[in-house]
């Protein structure tokens, strides 16, 4: 009887074996198979051997799978060419070196014969993500070849709930059957929605429909992609690199952003200034005519914190010139000179490309010097040239050591004429007006079996990829073909764009940067490009700016009543309602479109501009707060609804409307001539915001909200603390200006306290200077903690404030005049510090106002509440 069950055993063993070879060939493209996964002291490797080769030829016949063990929630799995060094993206992100953590929250499985691996979340027993080829054949094994990459995941659950893989305008949650494409491109987001706009951002994050968990998968890869999504699948389709993937697994979408930020890194802590209202357009023809819009900035009672120009300022649009007549120097700092003396700022575009057409021009003499320019394919080292608005050009090679004393050279020497604050840099993905180069290039594919970068074997989004940017086939440091590094060049740039002007200025950086790249968000911020002026591109710009701060890149917006196109005052006033709860405010239009500053539109507009960004710079101390936890903990600033109610499935797909940090919701007008609006209130305790604070009725459910021209709808959510300034009432003095944040800063605070049902609240407040480099390696900040208690037994709740750290020196000229609270029961006496006073009174059943306080923000106190 042993004998017989040792037989029946082996011959299982065998059947099973065989099972598996014959599903592992019954498929057409199998991948690979291993011998076996071997543990090592935080991980796995193996050896992997190609069982048949894919549709593109040239497979690798061995390559080498790494899994390593980050932390307790990130994994990182590499599979690289053990003979062969490929194309890897330098070190942009924050490498991290397995920790070997002593327990993990996923489990590792493996198949060998087709090779596929799948995580698992121990806690939730979920499975993340999953390779092994299913037996239907409904997706290809590995594919590994020179110019090819693919590897495919299964969903547990159909149609999941997919967010990210950008840039591009498009819905918050994709399509289920849809192939999204990853390449850098200057084409605007009043474009084709879907396609691939002016960053590549290979990260989604994933939120199951049934459990509300979340979990992210980001690939470390800067080679043009496509991304399939199928209701049971994703693929990645990739022309070059390596596979270098992290895992997340949450389980919250908070938690799956900050594990992202710990590998790209948190955010870049911004200046406080430029948090506020900022003017452009492209068409303001002279220093003259840019002056004169800020003084009707002034002239209508509207806060301008910073001025912007366009391309128009350069000598025949020539970087680091300015045009000797319509923007001579010396007017130029005077202009500049009379915006700092009024505590205003300064930015101005820089492009990419240096003119090589006058052999005078210094910029391109020190550029050629430096020897840090990308060069044409198949030359002796001859500057590749392209086109744009000078001219012809060349293009600075940013991964070329050189680059970055080279752009610094020609922002000091620019300086010494124009006082920026700030630089904005545009056409960076990188822009071209004539295809590939623009001498030499004949644009047919070469023959096979040759390889021609712009035409590889597989093309994602079905375009030649020197469409609208330079030839693949150019090379940038260390022959590296932009074939491999196009998609880094704007983040790159803005590297070296952030050095130069943090020696410059000696204080943050202020850059806005038009391409972006995993990472970005550390180092520099983001405008969502050129839109159009339509109500549809203003409902873009709000999964825009949400899909951003899941990159990491909360320094966000969009261009404020529409860049291309005429805007109208319906339009641009609920832009200017909407826009103002951007991180990132700017108004922009374009050279061809009718002016869109506010007073063009009438005072109704006027007064819109007023009141909203009035409300802006009120907010401001909350907004700050959440970019310092933002640059701690990587947390967006603000955030799509689902992310703090995962398991409410109303809100999946909600990208109407937002919440601020995790505590106040915007519901803007997105649809013209409407005067109402229908938010989703999830089941929690809300607040009309700044309304007297009404309490919402009915939860759980959409209303139908009033909205008249000059409202939008906020809402404030229950247990959250608000530290506010207000400036509503602020006047300025005789021959002033409207207030800017170097007043804002210095105003008495308000707290705004939303109670949950508990009578319970919690906020925080971070002071700094607002611009200095060394804040946090100095310590030179001040945080406070307010936190309302209460307990069902007691008669009494009560406002704590808890200093954290009190290393600003200027929290001791700052004082909390007063307080709102939404949500109260009937008080019949306020004791501050032990202190009885009479300065409050309730403004509805339900709303307490206390003012006179002055209460010390360097100093703890506490202020109860006795009820009735």
């Amino acid at each position: 009887m042993k004998l017989l069950a040792s037989l029946v055993i082996l011959l299982v063993i065998v059947l099973f074996c065989v099972v598996g070879t014959l599903s592992a060939s019954s498929c057409k493209y199998p991948g690979y198979s291993t011998q076996g996964v071997t543990k090592t002291n935080n991980g796995y490797e193996a050896t992997l051997n190609l069982i048949s080769p894919g549709p593109y030829g040239n497979d690798i016949e061995q390559l080498n799978f790494q899994l390593t063990f980050e932390t307790s929630q990130i994994f990182r799995v590499r599979i690289t060419d053990p003979n062969n060094q490929r194309w890897e993206v330098p070190p942009t992100v924050n490498v991290l070196v397995g920790e070997n953590p002593d327990s993990t929250d996923y489990l590792i499985e493996f198949t060998n014969n087709p090779f596929g691996f799948a995580a698992t979340r121990i806690s939730t027993g979920e499975v993340l993500f999953n390779t092994t080829q299913p037996s239907d054949c409904s997706f290809n094994g590995l594919i590994y070849s020179n110019y090819y990459l693919e590897l495919s995941t299964s969903f547990t659950e159909s149609n999941p709930n997919i967010y990210g893989l950008g840039e591009r305008t498009s819905q918050l949650r994709l399509f289920n059957n849809f192939t999204y494409t990853l390449f850098a491109k200057d084409q605007g987001t009043a474009s084709t929605p879907n396609i691939n706009l002016y960053g590549s951002h290979p990260f989604y994050l994933q939120l199951s429909s049934s459990s509300g968990n979340a979990n992210g998968v980001f690939l470390l890869n800067s080679n043009a992609m496509d991304v399939q999504l199928q209701p049971n699948s994703l693929t990645y389709k990739v022309v070059g690199g390596i596979f270098d993937l992290f895992f997340f697994t949450g389980p919250t979408p908070l938690s799956v952003i900050q594990q992202y930020s710990q590998v790209i890194g948190t955010t870049h802590m911004p200046s406080y200034w430029s948090l506020g209202y900022h003017n452009c357009r492209w068409g303001y023809h002279s220093i003259a005519e840019t002056a004169q819009v800020v003084a009707n900035y002034s002239k209508y009672n509207i806060p301008l914190e910073t001025m912007w120009n366009d391309i128009d300022y350069m000598d025949s649009f020539r970087d680091f010139t300015t045009d000797p007549v319509n923007f001579a120097a010396s007017d130029y700092k005077t202009f500049i000179d009379g915006l700092h003396a009024n505590n205003q700022h300064y930015i101005m575009i820089v492009d990419p490309g240096i003119s090589n057409i006058e052999p005078i021009y210094q910029s391109h003499i020190d550029l050629m010097e430096s020897g840090a320019y990308i060069k044409a394919g198949g030359t002796e080292g001859e500057p590749l040239v392209g086109s744009v608005w000078p001219g012809f050009v060349n293009f600075p090679d940013f991964l070329h050591p050189n680059a970055t004393e080279f752009w610094t050279q020609q922002f000091e020497r620019f300086y010494q004429t124009v006082q920026f604050d700030g630089v904005w840099i545009d056409m960076n993905e990188i822009s071209n007006f004539c295809d590939g180069n623009c001498f030499n290039n004949t644009h047919t594919p070469m023959p096979p079996p040759e390889f021609d970068p712009n035409y590889p074997p597989y093309i994602p989004g079905g375009v030649p990829l020197y469409s609208k940017t330079i030839n693949m086939t150019s090379l940038q440091y260390n022959n590296t073909l932009v074939y491999n590094s196009h998609s880094l060049y704007g983040y790159t740039e803005g590297l070296a764009t952030q050095l130069a002007v943090q020696s410059i200025l000696g204080t943050r950086s202020t850059i806005i940067s038009r391409s972006t790249y995993p990472g970005t968000g550390a180092h520099f911020a983001h405008w969502l490009g050129d839109n159009q002026s339509t109500f549809a591109d203003m409902y873009y710009s709000i999964p825009g700016m949400l899909a951003m701060n899941m990159f990491g890149i909360p320094m966000v917006g969009a261009d404020i009543c529409g860049f291309n196109g005429d805007s109208n005052a319906e339009l641009c006033g609920r832009w200017l309602q909407l826009g103002c709860f951007y991180p990132f405010t700017r108004n922009h239009n374009t050279f061809l479109g009718a002016p869109q500053e506010p007073w063009v539109f009438g005072q109704e507009v006027v007064d819109i501009a007023i009141k909203a960004i009035n409300g802006k710079l009120t907010l401001l101390p909350f907004y700050y707060t959440l970019f310092h936890i933002s640059h701690v903990s990587g947390d967006p600033v603000v955030r799509p609804l689902f992310f703090e109610y995962p398991s409410d499935p109303k809100t999946f797909a909600i990208d109407q409307q937002f919440l601020v940090g995790t505590s106040l919701m915007v519901s803007p007008v997105l649809t013209q001539g409407a005067t109402t609006v229908n938010a989703y209130f999830p089941n929690d305790v809300w607040y009309e915001y700044g309304n007297n604070g009404s309490l919402v009725q009915s939860v759980g459910t959409y209303q139908i909200l009033d909205a008249p021209s000059d409202v939008i709808n906020v809402h404030i959510r229950g247990g959250n603390i608000i530290p506010t300034q207000p400036t509503f009432s602020y006047v300025p003095p005789v021959d002033g200006i409207p207030i800017t944040t170097k007043i804002s800063r210095t105003l008495p605070f308000e707290l705004v306290i939303a109670l949950d049902s508990s009578l319970q609240a919690t906020g925080q407040l971070f002071l700094d200077d607002g611009e200095s480099l060394q804040t946090y390696v100095d310590n030179k900040y001040s945080f406070i903690q307010f936190d309302v208690v209460s307990s069902t037994s007691s008669s009494v709740y009560k406002l704590q404030s808890t200093i954290l750290n009190n290393n600003y020196n200027g929290t001791a000229a700052l004082t909390i005049n007063s307080i709102q609270i939404y949500g109260s029961p009937s008080v019949k006496q306020v004791i501050v510090n032990g202190n009885p006073i009479n300065t409050f009174n309730a403004v509805t059943d339900t709303t307490l106002s206390v003012s006179n306080l002055s209460l010390a923000l360097d100093e703890s106190f506490e202020v109860d509440f006795v009820l009735n």
